[in-house]
């Protein structure tokens, strides 16, 4: 093998390396809010600060503890939402936003990092 081909091979590794382990984390999240898609529609609604949702991803759930990620109607903001199962239903623990087109929150959210923009225009 030649120098130059094996620096393409190390460098299509190193590019497709992270991709792949990015693109996982979509499937993983895809395939959690196909299960418990019924559990956490309207879970969101148990907190009186947000409005309407346009759609939601479950980030991480153990069927004890769920970190939902949740989108408002319009794309103006985004919220994770944690909560804990107690008696068979799930309550909210934790509430923190991760950005806002009104410029209160600014943070980045893995594995959908991209979404961020939204808050920028």
């Amino acid at each position: 093998m030649t120098r130059k081909r094996r620096n393409l091979l190390i460098l299509i590794t190193v590019i497709l390396i992270p991709v792949v382990i990015w693109l996982s984390s979509i499937v993983k999240c895809e395939i959690l809010t196909e299960k418990y898609y019924d559990d956490f529609e309207y879970a969101y609604k148990s907190n009186s600060m947000l409005g309407d949702v346009e759609y939601f991803k479950v980030l991480r759930c153990d069927e004890k503890t769920a970190e939902v990620y949740y989108i408002s109607a319009g794309m103006t903001d985004a919220n994770v939402l944690t909560f804990e199962k107690s008696n068979g239903d799930w309550t909210e623990t934790k509430w923190e936003t991760v950005w806002s087109v009104s410029g209160s929150a600014s943070d980045v959210i893995y594995p959908y990092w991209w979404h961020f923009i939204y808050s920028v225009f």
